[in-house]
């Protein structure tokens, strides 16, 4: 009886440092949609909407900011995606089938995992014991940030959006932005339509 309750323990043991090491991996959530109406064949060239994103993360206190260089690594990121598709890229929006709008945006998270701890006091004789008793459990607390880039695709002449997607993730002083924002583009235009005569 002792052998299971130490066996459970350790199973107990590993299985919570999976966890831990599952929630700190944060993979990044994806999702898109498209209007099914839409004949995206008909589609020839992209530019963008403005020189601003739609919406922009909010620093401390409230100010909205966008780096100038995530501005830049988000614009590029999108053309070379979507030129990789079959679109061109023209220079006014004016002169393009579909205009492209980001957004980006950031919301402080709280994250509670609760982990049951086992103790060897039994409440029972020793004939009926069968590993531990779940007497308490330790309680962990983490806050977050986590941060969404959204991409919006209008059909120029309808001005009605055709596709959106967005891609959101727990956010680290130690992310690469560069690397960051070409995985989420590159994740978020996935779906996207491509070109048959590309």
């Amino acid at each position: 009886m002792r052998f299971l309750a130490r066996s459970q323990r350790r199973l107990l043991v590993v299985a919570c440092g999976l966890l831990v090491l599952l929630a700190c991996a944060s993979p990044m959530r994806i999702r898109s949609d498209r209007d099914p109406d839409t004949d995206f064949a008909a589609y020839r060239t992209f530019a963008w909407i403005g020189p601003a994103p739609l919406a922009r993360a909010k620093k401390p206190g409230g100010v909205s900011f966008v780096s100038a260089l995530d501005d830049q690594r988000i614009r590029r990121a999108v053309d070379g995606e979507l030129a990789s598709r079959g679109y061109r890229l023209v220079a006014t929006a004016a002169e393009a089938d579909l205009v492209v709008a980001y957004s980006v945006g950031s919301e402080e998270k709280v994250h509670v995992q609760e982990s049951p701890m086992m103790t060897t006091l039994y409440p029972y004789p020793r004939s009926y014991r069968y590993g531990g008793w779940y007497t308490s459990s330790a309680v962990r607390i983490q806050q977050y940030t986590e941060g969404t880039l959204s991409l919006e695709v209008y059909d120029r002449n309808t001005e009605q959006a055709v596709w959106v997607g967005w891609a959101s993730k727990r956010l680290s002083r130690s992310d690469d932005h560069q690397a960051l924002i070409s995985e989420a583009v590159s994740k978020v235009l996935a779906d996207f339509p491509d070109r048959l005569d590309r």
